[in-house]
């Protein structure tokens, strides 16, 4: 998973930036309801430029809109530089447990997913993927 969360961090040119010794909190909240998957995915990403996460629910549950999923602590730049990131991971790999996206096999992420989703209790029909907006306190 290292290799593959480092190659998108890369790929989205993530970088901290601004007051390197501003640290801060933040959260990971859930927008629309569905199946959380790859909290560990965005703990690397994050972790990876320096901010720390603290998972507040487990891979596979079902997750309601304003749900805090994760708590983020340190430096804002390395969570604003991991953010977009860590969300869009999220948001894919939640699509793919929700059964809202087709897994690429190809991506051993997507299957990881998909795992996280034949472990899981069903999702109710009609369940959307979550998507997650990033609230910071700092």
């Amino acid at each position: 998973m290292m290799p593959l969360v480092m190659a998108a961090l890369l790929a989205d040119d993530a970088r901290p930036s601004g007051d390197p010794d501003a640290v801060g909190f933040a959260r990971i909240v859930v927008e629309t309801p569905g199946r959380v998957a790859g909290i560990a995915v965005a703990k690397e990403a994050f972790g990876r430029m320096g901010a720390r996460l603290r998972p507040l629910v487990d891979e596979g549950v079902r997750v309601e809109a304003g749900i805090p999923v994760a708590e983020l602590g340190g430096p804002l730049g390395a969570i604003r530089a991991a953010a977009p990131t860590a969300l869009r991971l999220l948001a894919r790999l939640s699509a793919v447990a929700s059964g809202t996206a087709a897994p690429d096999h190809a991506d051993p992420l997507d299957d990881w997913a998909a795992g996280v989703a034949r472990l899981s209790s069903p999702v109710p029909v009609g369940d959307d993927s979550p998507s997650f907006r990033l609230e910071i306190e700092g």
